[in-house]
């Protein structure tokens, strides 16, 4: 049988608005840097967690862990600030834009981390860093730090949502799996 029979890929993520992607892949056109591959509008977001590859079997304890993950989390904005190559160190893979990081957010992201993981961190908030990816580079690219500010207006996040990721030849194919509203 084979792979994509028995398992996913899933992750959960946050996406902004058409606009607001629109505007960030926008940005870019002000950077000097080597070609790169732009990450389609539709599939611009902000991965909250991500949780490989998993048994179809498991799927509906997958999506009970993430509707607890955000049971009970208002709504809230979030604010695109600046373009950062990645990672921070050594050769660029690619840019993103940087969020801010309202507690909401880090509060999700926190359970998603303690209910998913399958490799427990020491502390799985230390290292994140919120960001949208816009592109990547074919290859690690030698480029100057990329840290640019943007002025792209703050986005309405409403809902958590359960993505199952395809890779092909062509790139990733992203599907919904599951939304999970936040309270307002």
């Amino acid at each position: 049988m084979s792979r994509s029979l028995t398992n996913l890929r899933l992750f959960v993520a946050v996406y902004p608005p058409a606009d607001v992607a629109r505007a960030l892949l926008d940005a870019l056109l002000v950077l000097k840097v080597p070609p790169y591959r732009l990450v389609p509008q539709e599939q611009v977001h902000l991965t909250l967690h991500f949780v490989g590859d998993q048994p179809v079997a498991k799927l509906e304890s997958t999506i009970e862990s993430v509707t607890r993950a955000g049971s009970g989390l208002c709504g809230f904005d979030l604010k695109p600030d600046r373009l950062i190559s990645l990672p921070k160190r050594g050769r660029a893979r690619l840019i993103a834009a940087e969020t801010d990081g309202p507690a909401p957010l880090l509060e999700v992201k926190r359970r998603l981390a303690k209910s998913l993981s399958q490799v427990p961190r020491v502390d799985p908030g230390d290292r994140f860093l919120p960001h949208l990816t816009l592109c990547r580079f074919r290859s690690p690219a030698s480029i100057p730090l990329v840290e640019e500010a943007i002025t792209v207006a703050p986005f309405p996040v409403r809902e958590i949502v359960l993505m199952k990721s395809n890779l092909t030849p062509a790139g990733a194919q992203h599907h919904e799996v599951a939304a999970v509203e936040l309270g307002s």
